[in-house]
């Protein structure tokens, strides 16, 4: 994969975590994790590491591979909301380190046939939809915002608002010249 190709899709699928307003996002493209979609990665992170930016390959399946991209130190304030760090720990989640979180999240994916939808604390998702969803199933939500909502509605219509109108911003400015660097925002 081409590094024009994977900013691309950074900027498609990731603007609201590239702008530091979203803890994460993740996105499926089309490829094995070879040798060159390694050294793509390798070179975001090295120029993504100074804004606090990670990306990480988190399954592979046939011809498809899932990154996850997303903010470090917004994911170790994420998990520490006492209901994500109470639902995390009792489903065996090392909470008090959130790289622990993420390698666990990894590993338990990659032996699941099934997505794990506790990623949506992962994601930056208010921990009282993800809880929702796990305990009361899609038919429950009160509305569907890009994420299904189980409490503030408004709040998550704002949010999701907030997420579309970033990622419009940021694609327009990369079709406009701006560079994936350029985008990046330091927090």
């Amino acid at each position: 994969m081409s590094a024009c190709c994977l900013d691309e899709l950074l900027i498609r699928y990731s603007a609201p975590t590239l702008a530091g307003i979203k803890t994460g996002n993740l996105f499926a493209i089309k490829g094995k994790l070879d040798n060159k979609l390694k050294e793509s990665i390798a070179r975001f992170n090295s120029k993504a590491k100074q804004k606090n930016i990670c990306l990480i390959p988190i399954k592979c399946q046939g011809c498809r591979t899932l990154l996850y991209i997303y903010r470090p130190k917004l994911l170790a304030q994420d998990l520490k909301c006492q209901k994500c760090k109470c639902f995390l720990r009792e489903l065996g989640y090392p909470v008090d380190r959130s790289s622990a979180c993420v390698r666990e999240y990894i590993s338990r994916l990659s032996e699941s046939p099934e997505f794990l939808h506790e990623i949506g604390f992962f994601l930056g998702y208010p921990a009282d939809d993800v809880i929702g969803f796990i305990q009361q199933g899609p038919k429950q939500a009160k509305c569907n915002v890009t994420w299904l909502v189980y409490s503030d509605v408004d709040r998550a219509k704002n949010i999701a608002k907030a997420f579309r109108t970033c990622s419009k911003i940021y694609y327009d400015n990369w079709q406009n010249g701006k560079s994936l660097d350029d985008l990046m925002v330091a927090i």
